[in-house]
């Protein structure tokens, strides 16, 4: 860890294990709004092949039911970190800058890492200040310049492409929402196979 490196962390399914919840609530609150066609798991899994909110809108989810989700989302009770991501994440920063870059609400994800004291997010930033991980990204780095090496931590195949849209390096998470096998269809520059594997990289 020598050489400083910006480094940018998705935060469901990398630090926070939320897929069943925020699935099962995806699930109920489609199907509640008359769009039972799309109230599955994999439809769910797959809405993040690309931009969630992109996919949400390309499949004829209304504005006003996206915000419902996020609703849905926002109210799930905080969830469990995974094994040793708060402590990989408090060693990362104290040599690097480190962001979260997320569809969640800024504010439900600062609330999950303040109640899990996850210390060293330089800062958050989440779907209603951007749809676009992309343009979030280059924002980002456009703080720090081009000479720094730049890196997204994620684990979908969309926040892959999104990421390399972005011109920054990639890291898949195996522990994530879509897995290594599905991961890797993108070629993300790196895997993790456990959080302790971020150390080893950074």
């Amino acid at each position: 860890m020598a050489q400083s490196k910006l480094l940018m962390f998705d935060f469901d399914g990398v630090i926070a294990d939320t897929f069943d919840d925020q699935c099962r609530a995806c699930v109920e609150t489609l199907r509640a709004r008359g769009f039972a066609e799309l109230a599955t798991r994999a439809q769910f899994l797959d809405f993040t092949e690309v931009n969630w909110f992109a996919a949400l809108a390309a499949a004829g989810v209304p504005a006003g039911v996206v915000e419902e989700l996020e609703d849905a989302f926002g109210a799930i009770p905080s969830p469990e970190l995974f094994p040793e991501m708060a402590a990989v994440i408090e060693r990362l920063a104290a040599a690097h800058p480190v962001f979260v870059i997320t569809s969640s609400r800024t504010s439900v994800v600062e609330g999950i890492l303040a109640k899990h004291g996850v210390h060293g997010v330089a800062e958050v930033l989440g779907g209603e200040q951007e749809a676009s991980k992309t343009r979030k990204i280059r924002s980002v780095r456009r703080r720090f310049g081009d000479d720094m090496q730049a890196w997204y931590v994620c684990d979908t195949v969309g926040d892959v492409l999104e990421a390399q849209a972005a011109g920054v390096g990639t890291v898949g998470v195996a522990w994530g929402w879509h897995g290594e096998e599905r991961l890797r269809r993108v070629e993300p520059d790196h895997m993790a196979h456990a959080p302790s594997d971020l150390l080893e990289l950074f």
